[in-house]
């Protein structure tokens, strides 16, 4: 099992060329029109990542616009995880039609939720639990809520919790390469593929987001301000457009990269599906 950090861009960026058109078409419906949609049902929510916004006023947005957040959040994840499962299963060794990818990435959602909503019970008490350790230890030292003890706290469970995504990163091609349905096993396989490379993962995955919130930023200063002199309902179409087509990007490539780091660390052969457990 190896990981080298240049192959798996190189390969990524091979596999998209090469399957653009396809995965263009798959990213545009599962994830651009979501994205669009949510803007467009919810516009006020603009307001929510505005410079300096009133917490109350937050609180408001939210309580009003809970059920356009709640389903269309819900639909969205649903049908970006199939795009997810799609795109990698055509990048994949099958190399399987459209109409198979897809079909194959709805067989495989019950499983991809069964791993996710495992890892989330998993978090939420690792989180509780190490929340009321720290408690009553600080309660004992009599430290109480002192700023350096809180961020010290915050900068260790970011750094945990980047390394369990990481270990678990390869899930999503274990359920869609390797034909797992266990979710079980899934996160398992995931957790054993990635443990000699995590450090070596986690720094790559970093290099990935910089320059994603760098274009996010250069991106909103670009449009934001002549959309905002267009009027409120084309800032907020442009706005989910620019977003959406940046989202469906990303999605197309991190797709090739999984699909490259599955290859690289499960020794997966092109042409040939592997048996699950």
């Amino acid at each position: 099992m190896t990981f080298d950090m240049s192959r798996t861009w190189s390969e990524a960026l091979g596999l998209t060329r090469a399957n653009f058109q396809i995965l263009a078409v798959i990213a545009g419906v599962f994830l651009l029109l979501p994205g669009i949609l949510f803007y467009v049902a919810a516009p006020d929510l603009a307001a929510l990542s505005a410079p300096g916004a009133d917490a109350e006023a937050i609180s408001a947005a939210i309580a009003e616009h809970a059920v356009p957040i709640v389903t269309f959040g819900l639909l969205s994840f649903i049908l970006g995880h199939i795009a997810y499962m799609a795109m990698v299963a055509l990048m994949g060794g099958d190399r399987p039609t459209v109409a198979q990818a897809l079909r194959l990435a709805v067989r495989s959602l019950p499983t991809l939720i069964g791993a996710f909503l495992t890892f989330i019970i998993g978090y939420v008490l690792s989180f509780t639990i190490v929340a009321l350790v720290i408690g009553l230890l600080a309660g004992m030292l009599g430290l109480g809520e002192s700023g350096p003890l809180g961020f010290a706290v915050a900068t260790l469970i970011l750094l945990a919790t980047a390394y369990v995504i990481t270990r678990l990163s390869l899930t999503l091609p274990t359920i869609v390469l390797k034909g797992q349905r266990n979710p079980m096993k899934a996160l398992a396989t995931s957790w054993r593929l990635t443990k000699p490379h995590v450090w070596k993962m986690l720094a790559f995955f970093i290099l990935l987001v910089i320059p994603y919130i760098v274009l996010s930023i250069v991106l909103g200063f670009i449009f934001g301000l002549p959309l905002a002199l267009a009027g409120p309902e084309i800032e907020t179409f442009g706005l989910g457009l620019v977003n959406g087509l940046l989202g469906a990007l990303v999605g197309i490539v991190f797709s090739g990269i999984l699909v490259s780091m599955y290859a690289q660390m499960a020794g997966a052969v092109k042409g040939s599906r592997q048996p699950a457990d």
